[in-house]
């Protein structure tokens, strides 16, 4: 059996006009058939700039790739180098693949399994609360699963963007608001291989964005991962939730989800940040931070929470979220020191807690067998 693999590269290019960056970044690119998705970050100056340049984004990439465009989204975080990064999804073997395009997204076919990827679905007003918002994203997420016949607990990731996660409006927080409203919308099914992996992470504009992965094939290992170092997000207790309501909902994602073969699994690994249990460790202090990041991740995976020894382990990607612009450059070395073969994107955004100042989610290759 064979699942349909993804590679990753992350393209950046120096400050220059719009127009200049985006041609750069395609350039550099190329005009390959098997790009599946382009995940653009910028700086937009406010929402009007945002939206207005998401069309350029769409206008440009499908120029360059007239027969097939890939998908879109377009994240308002400050990238690390330069003021537009590209972050890119390409299929191997996409010969062996049939692809069969829908608005805003893609559904993947090789006769044993199906994927469904999405490009940034935006709603209809990104001024609007961010209940409202949100409601109007997963109303439009269930209406492709639907056309396609994926239902919903098929979504394997979900990236959540969400402007001002952090900001209150009379009382109610941004990404509880966003919690609440994705848990009345998984409440629509059960849930029995566990949530998807997910990232919830703030961005400067473009109101509430989300892009998912769903799966469906037989035969598969298709499954939820914990991490023992820490509580489930959707087990959370009410004291680390914030909001006004008296209950509110839990996160709902698992701490990583396996697809795969016997042979070869891709685990993609949940936005994950300096907790142990549920509390938040060494505020303040970026360096600690990260180190308990990345020992959490390296746990996730490691061959005393899945599988044997016998399987080899290694990241296909990491991208790193940064609240402070100026610890960029030090989280920066210090990856490159423990991480030097990992390709890697930096950008700043705001973190889900006040206290945390980083968050990580990454994509990881296990091998059972080395030899393979």
């Amino acid at each position: 059996m064979i699942m349909i693999i993804k590679n990753y590269s992350v393209y950046t290019t120096e400050k220059s006009t719009f127009e200049q960056m985006c041609q750069s970044l395609l350039m550099q690119i190329g005009r390959k058939s098997n790009v599946i998705k382009i995940v653009y970050f910028g700086i937009p100056q406010n929402n009007e700039e945002y939206l207005h340049q998401f069309h350029q984004l769409r206008s440009y990439t499908k120029a360059y790739f007239p027969d097939r465009p890939p998908l879109i989204s377009y994240v308002a975080q400050k990238p690390f180098i330069g003021m537009l990064n590209a972050e890119v999804v390409f299929v191997e073997e996409m010969e062996k693949v049939r692809v069969s395009p829908g608005e805003n997204y893609v559904v993947l076919e090789n006769g044993i399994c199906r994927e469904l990827v999405t490009g940034g679905i935006l709603p209809p007003d990104i001024s609007a609360s961010v209940s409202d918002q949100s409601n109007a994203v997963f109303s439009r997420i269930e209406q492709i699963l639907t056309c396609e016949n994926f239902p919903i607990n098929s979504i394997l990731r979900q990236w959540n963007y969400i402007e001002g996660i952090n900001v209150f409006r009379d009382s109610h927080q941004h990404y509880q608001d966003f919690n609440d409203s994705r848990s009345q919308f998984y409440a629509k099914t059960n849930w029995p291989s566990g949530y998807p992996a997910a990232t919830g992470i703030g961005t400067q504009f473009g109101g509430v964005m989300v892009e998912i992965f769903a799966f469906t094939g037989e035969g598969l290992v298709n499954c939820a991962l914990d991490n023992p170092l820490q509580v489930a997000a959707h087990k959370y207790s009410q004291n680390v939730l914030l909001g006004a309501t008296e209950q509110r909902t839990t996160p709902k994602f698992e701490r990583a989800r396996v697809i795969g073969t016997s042979e070869k699994q891709i685990v993609f690994i949940s936005g994950t940040a300096a907790i142990r249990g549920e509390l938040s460790l060494h505020v303040d202090d970026v360096i600690e931070q990260v180190r308990v990041i990345m020992d959490n991740i390296d746990c996730l995976i490691s061959s005393a929470n899945y599988l044997s020894e016998a399987a080899m382990r290694e990241y296909k990607l990491l991208r790193i979220y940064i609240k402070n612009p100026d610890q960029i450059e030090t989280v920066h070395n210090y990856m490159d020191a423990h991480y030097p073969d990992v390709k890697k994107l930096y950008v700043c955004a705001d973190v889900c807690r006040d206290e945390l100042l980083l968050e990580l989610e990454g994509i990881a290759e296990i091998k059972i067998n080395p030899l393979i």
